[in-house]
């Protein structure tokens, strides 16, 4: 299996149903799956960490388990099957969330929500799909206030504009936000800002970066 065939399940699981479109996205796929691999969830549990009604989990749990992703134990509840799995390990090869965080301060943003992910060999995957600008729109279009995108080039991130690549000056922060997770050359962190408290925050710039996986791919 490849991307290509993953974003195809996708596309397949959030289908419209005649002129309904259902109450979910590849964000909610991804989170289900990243959940469901951890330990087997219910459908309420599953609402509660989705952030969508229990109607609209019932149905993305019957279209996933149709496609053969999940599986539902009448005790355990919602667990991932092997090509679940599979599809988790492809995607998170490539796109890893490193969260959210409210912001009272900094030159960024000021009292406001940031949530970012790490894609893996972005630099060259952002400039594929149409470049810096295309993907901060990108996120801005999905529901953020604003989109920041940042490369990881000679072992530094770097703000990448118009004119050039400018070393970004607290590179600590950075380090501090994606965690303990790994760095390689070439990767790029995505960062949706966000008023304080959206909720929704990190659906912006995980979608985002998932078109950019998709487009790649295309």
């Amino acid at each position: 299996m490849d991307l290509g065939e993953v974003f195809n399940i996708f596309d397949k699981v959030t289908l419209p149903k005649g002129n309904v479109r259902p109450g979910f996205t590849s964000y909610h796929i991804y989170l289900t799956l990243n959940e469901c691999a951890k330990s087997p969830s219910g459908r309420k549990a599953l609402s509660n960490v989705l952030g969508i009604g229990e109607g609209s989990v019932r149905t993305l749990v019957r279209r996933l388990s149709e496609v053969g992703l999940i599986a539902v134990d009448p005790v355990a509840g919602v667990l991932l099957t092997e090509a679940g799995f599979e599809v988790l390990r492809l995607l998170m090869s490539r796109l890893i969330v490193a969260g959210s965080f409210d912001l009272g301060y900094g030159e960024i943003c000021r009292d406001c929500r940031m949530s970012a992910v790490l894609l893996r060999d972005g630099v060259r995957l952002v400039s594929q799909v149409g470049g810096v600008l295309y993907v901060r729109d990108l996120i801005v279009r999905k529901g953020g206030t604003g989109g920041l995108i940042l490369y990881y080039v000679d072992g530094v991130f770097m703000l990448p504009n118009s004119y050039g690549l400018y070393k970004v000056i607290d590179q600590g922060f950075w380090r501090d936000i994606l965690g303990g997770f790994k760095i390689f050359e070439g990767d790029s962190v995505l960062v949706s800002v966000c008023r304080k408290g959206d909720r929704n925050c990190l659906m912006y710039v995980v979608e985002a970066a998932l078109d950019v996986l998709r487009g790649a791919t295309q």
